[in-house]
């Protein structure tokens, strides 16, 4: 078949699938729609079409996806990267901090802790997770990307984590009980342990925040991303614990996205 007739099937999905079965550009495949598909792209299209259309997300009927320049492997192990995380990096690679150990809570792909390990090359991230299917997955990624500064080991929190850190990033789980109800189809195939953060959604931030000290040393930074209506709630419980320079950031959509705070004033 033509990627034309895939076109009117539906452009879309078509679009953004070819573009990694065939590692092209959507304008590229726009422009030549009537080249013909070979028999094996063909039927991969048509399976991820089938699955999409019945519910199933396009990133884990792909099998991978683009975080941060890099694509991941992506499969029901772990929760999809989100463009909206990305944010959550660059902050961390751009601020003027100290970045030697850096430490990614609730990893599931690896995509923040090898996205950070790939960008900078001097410091040395671990990622974390209570899932050891997920762990699995983050250290397939890091072998695909050959990284010898990134290591994953599976931890509840800071079950198993016995070393001091400049910076500790999560992404935990925020959706709250009446919104999990409410949930898209498709996100009912990611792990709900990645997603469900009790019936408030802040069950994961009392807990990091509540002891990420112990964890950070004397110059330590914390980053988080929140749910876009979860900014004060967070914010205030960071003052409950006495951090300091309390900041938080929009995304691209101008929703509040992450919250950044330092152990001491001045330090970072």
């Amino acid at each position: 078949m033509k990627i034309k007739n895939f076109l009117e099937i539906d452009k879309d999905i078509t679009l953004i699938a070819l573009s990694y079965l065939l590692n092209k550009s959507k304008n590229y495949l726009l422009l030549n729609d009537q080249i013909d598909l070979n028999d094996e792209i063909t039927n991969k299209l048509n399976a991820i079409i089938k699955k999409v259309k019945n519910g199933y997300p396009l990133q884990y009927a792909l099998g991978r996806w683009n975080f941060y320049g890099l694509d991941f492997i992506t499969d029901e192990r772990a929760l999809i990267p989100r463009p909206e995380t990305e944010l959550l990096v660059e902050k961390i690679i751009k601020a003027d901090i100290k970045k030697e150990k850096i430490l990614d809570i609730g990893t599931g792909t690896g995509a923040i802790a090898i996205s950070l390990a790939f960008n900078l090359k001097e410091s040395l991230v671990s990622g974390i997770d209570i899932s050891e299917s997920a762990i699995e997955l983050a250290n397939e990624n890091k072998e695909k990307f050959s990284l010898d500064n990134v290591d994953f080991f599976v931890s509840d929190l800071f079950s198993n984590v016995f070393d001091k850190y400049n910076v500790l990033v999560s992404n935990p789980p925020y959706i709250n009980k009446k919104d999990y109800q409410n949930l898209d189809k498709a996100l009912f195939y990611e792990p709900k342990n990645a997603l469900y953060g009790g019936d408030d959604g802040l069950f994961f931030y009392k807990k990091i925040i509540g002891q990420a000290k112990n964890y950070l040393k004397e110059d330590g930074c914390l980053f988080l991303e929140i749910g876009y209506d979860q900014r004060n709630a967070i914010e205030k419980l960071l003052e409950e614990n006495s951090y300091a320079n309390i900041n938080s950031y929009k995304d691209y959509n101008g929703f509040d996205r992450i919250v950044f705070a330092q152990v001491k004033e001045d330090i970072c």
